[in-house]
């Protein structure tokens, strides 16, 4: 029975393309589902994704190239550790890039983006009374999706997209050394100025404001030694 329960596993994970399963494993590491310096054991992750090893290693490769994991003699593939400094260094690029996405063809603002902004301003509401760290990460996450959803350069898409994966891991990190329901209050915010950026139509204004709270973010990270 258990035997037939994992084929039945297996024959559900071949539907995941390698685009997905990097798209997972990049998920997790930001989450902290990966711990940095943990290690990634190739053999479970090809057996629960139904793979073989080897379209597993590109999907390896693909994370490592953009800086989530590193080989290394002896250990295999680890998760990779978290360099304060370049943290620091990836959030004012990201600030920057806001600039950039002001400047990029706006997209058409649909009914489904204000209702997924709203959606997650009512979720937001829910962690002064839940406290739920894992939650507001997720939220963080959904929002960046969001927001990417709204850049229609192609180029300036997936390099922002890997910079927030690169830099949101070490800021979930720190979520127990700082006011949580500052943190809550912060980001409640911003989703409702951009929910009413968004609602007139405006990205340039959307792209300030994001830009504005990733500064937020700066200056707390500033104050970690």
């Amino acid at each position: 029975m258990d035997n037939v329960k994992y084929k039945e596993s297996a024959r559900e994970a071949i539907r995941y393309s390698k685009a997905e399963i990097y798209q997972i494993l990049r998920k997790r590491i930001c989450l902290l589902t990966y711990e940095p310096d943990s290690r990634l054991n190739e053999r479970d992750l090809a057996q629960e994704f139904g793979i073989s090893r080897t379209p597993l290693r590109s999907v390896l490769q693909r994370l490592e190239n953009d800086g989530f994991i590193i080989s290394q003699h002896g250990r295999g593939t680890v998760v990779a550790p978290i360099d304060l400094g370049a943290m620091r260094d990836i959030y004012v690029i990201r600030m920057h890039l806001m600039n950039a996405v002001a400047d990029s063809t706006p997209v058409e603002i649909e009914a489904s983006i204000l209702e997924s902004v709203e959606a997650l301003i009512g979720r937001c509401q829910k962690l002064r009374v839940t406290c739920d760290k894992q939650e507001f990460a997720r939220i963080i996450i959904r929002l960046h999706e969001i927001l990417h959803g709204l850049v229609s350069n192609q180029i300036l898409r997936e390099f922002n997209d890997t910079l927030f994966y690169q830099s949101a891991r070490f800021w979930f990190l720190l979520l127990d050394d700082v006011d949580f329901d500052e943190q809550t209050d912060e980001l409640l915010h911003e989703m409702e100025m951009l929910y009413r950026s968004l609602e007139l139509g405006d990205i340039k204004l959307a792209s300030s404001i994001h830009k504005a709270h990733l500064g937020l973010v700066l200056a707390h990270l500033k104050k970690v030694r």
